[in-house]
C-alpha cells in the first residue's frame, strides 16, 4: 500500500499548490464539482479513501496518524451520505461562498505540509 501513500501525498501537494497559486480557479473547479455531482456519489470518495488509509497505515512510520486520517475519511463519507437536516448543503454553501481567499490559501499550505509529512513517513 505504499503506492497509495505516494499517490495521495503527491495529490495533496499538487492540490495545495493549486490552492495557493490559483485560488479562484481552484474554487471554481470545486464549486462546479460540488454543484453538479450528487452528494451521495461524492460521499463514496472519502469513504473509500478512508478505508485505503486504514490498509496503508502499516506502510508508514506513524501508523496512528494514517489510521486517524482514515477514520476521519470514513466518518466524513458516512456524514455526507446521511446528510442530517441538510447540513451538508449548508456546509458546502459556507465553504464555497463565505470563506476568504486567505482561508483557501491556508488550506493549501496545510495540504502541502500534510502531503510532505505523509511522503516522508513512508517506509
Amino acid at each position: 500500500m505504499k503506492w497509495f501513500l505516494y499517490a495521495i501525498s503527491l495529490i495533496w501537494i499538487s492540490i495545495g499548490c493549486c490552492f495557493i497559486l490559483y485560488t479562484n480557479e481552484t474554487k471554481n473547479i470545486i464549486r462546479s464539482l460540488i454543484k453538479t455531482i450528487d452528494h451521495k456519489i461524492i460521499s463514496f470518495l472519502p469513504f473509500i479513501f478512508g478505508v485505503l488509509f486504514l490498509f496503508a497505515a502499516s506502510a508508514s512510520r506513524n501508523p496512528w496518524l494514517i489510521r486517524l486520517i482514515g477514520f476521519m475519511g470514513i466518518t466524513k463519507g458516512l456524514f455526507i451520505f446521511i446528510n442530517p437536516k441538510g447540513f451538508y448543503d449548508k456546509l458546502s454553501d459556507w465553504y464555497l461562498n463565505s470563506l476568504s481567499d486567505q482561508t483557501h490559501r491556508f488550506y493549501g499550505i496545510f495540504a502541502i505540509i500534510l502531503g510532505t509529512a505523509v511522503l516522508s513517513w513512508i517506509l
